[in-house]
């Protein structure tokens, strides 16, 4: 496989891993928003939409500093220019 391959093979990966970790990462918070409220008694109908979008927000920032964090160790590593062509 040609560096231009790999390095795009690798870009898919690492974009297919960070949208299923924005999933995972709204449906845990939203489990636990959720779970707080049933605790707390507060009604879900009323705090849904708002919980929602909190989540959604928060789930793309986190997994965005997530993907970051990941890449920057990456680069670290002395054979990756070599292995995918990925620039520091």
């Amino acid at each position: 496989m040609t560096k231009n391959g790999r390095r795009g093979l690798f870009l898919l990966v690492a974009t297919v891993a960070n949208m299923l970790l924005t999933v995972i990462l709204i449906f845990a918070l939203l489990a636990a928003w959720f779970g707080v409220a049933s605790l707390l008694g507060i009604e879900s109908g009323k705090t849904a939409a708002p919980a929602i979008l909190v989540a959604f927000i928060a789930a793309v920032v986190l997994s965005g500093f997530v993907y970051s964090r990941v890449l920057k160790s990456l680069r670290k590593r002395p054979d990756l220019e070599e292995r995918f062509g990925l620039l520091k």
